[in-house]
């Protein structure tokens, strides 16, 4: 019974087949993180516009400029969000998004579809994560940055349905129902809001340098 024991045994690994240890992974760096969504601006922006165009043909009467305006000043406020004066940059983002809503509503868009317009910048991000990782060996991303981002992301989901809300309830409130179109007024409008907030943005970038 012993020697019918021992025969089954798992024989002793040969020396040359031990594996070397593995060198400790790190977590990403949070200013890394930035830096990389910095970096990747460009591709995303382009990715992002494509997906908003290919849902809105025929946009024109000043749409566009606006459209890309509002794509230029998330990419530039989102890499803010994760830094060290992500409490001022989250402001910002908020502001961005509720007036991106309200402009939806302008441009005559139903609640649901300004929601899918953030969504497909939550798409392209992941994309990009995938396809171009802000990762270099051993490091690797940490789940609090991801969640983070994730949660940036959500609110301004939120907030562009509360710009968005707020149109219709005023058009509600002033009898027709029926929020404005874009008129030339309207548009420049959102246009000096835009540069406001691009401002800010500038504002908070000097403040960083100087640290």
């Amino acid at each position: 019974m012993t020697d019918r024991l021992t025969s089954w045994s798992t024989p002793a690994p040969a020396p040359d087949t031990v594996l070397p240890p593995s060198r400790p992974s790190t977590p990403l760096d949070p200013a890394e993180f930035s830096r990389w969504l910095e970096h990747q601006a460009a591709p995303l922006r382009e990715r992002w516009a494509a997906d908003i165009g290919s849902r809105e043909a025929g946009r024109g009467d000043g749409v566009d400029e606006l459209v890309e305006g509002f794509l230029d000043l998330f990419l530039e406020v989102l890499p803010l969000t994760l830094g060290p004066l992500r409490s001022q940059a989250e402001t910002l983002w908020v502001q961005a998004a509720q007036l991106f809503g309200s402009f939806a509503a302008q441009r005559g868009l139903a609640a649901g579809e300004v929601i899918e317009e953030f969504q497909l910048l939550r798409e392209s991000i992941i994309r990009l994560l995938w396809a171009s990782p802000p990762v270099a060996t051993p490091n690797r991303m940490a789940l609090r940055e991801v969640l983070r981002l994730n949660r940036v992301i959500d609110s301004g989901v939120t907030h562009a349905s509360v710009g968005h809300t707020d149109v219709l309830f005023f058009a509600l409130f002033q009898g027709s129902g029926v929020p404005e179109t874009l008129t030339d007024d309207a548009r420049y409008e959102i246009l000096q809001q835009q540069h406001a907030i691009e401002a800010e943005v500038r504002a908070l970038r000097r403040v960083l340098s100087g640290r």
